[in-house]
C-alpha cells in the first residue's frame, strides 16, 4: 500500500508544479502582447510610416503600369 502512495504524490506534487508553470506563461504572453501592441502603435502612429506605404504602392503601380 505504502508503494502506491508515492507515485500518487509525486503525481500531485508534478501537477501543482505545472500550475504555477501556467501563471508564468500567462504572465510572460500577456507581457508580449502588450509590447507588441505599443510596437504597433508606434509604428502605426506615425505619419512617416503611410507616406512611406503609399509612396511605395504608388510606385509599385507606376512600374507595372510601364511595362
Amino acid at each position: 500500500m505504502a508503494t502506491t502512495l508515492i507515485p500518487a504524490r509525486k503525481a500531485r506534487a508534478r501537477a501543482l508544479a505545472q500550475r504555477g508553470l501556467t501563471t508564468v506563461e500567462y504572465a510572460l504572453g500577456l507581457l508580449a502582447a502588450a509590447t507588441v501592441a505599443l510596437v504597433l502603435l508606434r509604428i502605426f502612429g506615425d505619419n512617416q510610416f503611410y507616406k512611406t506605404l503609399f509612396d511605395w504602392v504608388v510606385n509599385v503601380f507606376t512600374h507595372m503600369a510601364n511595362g
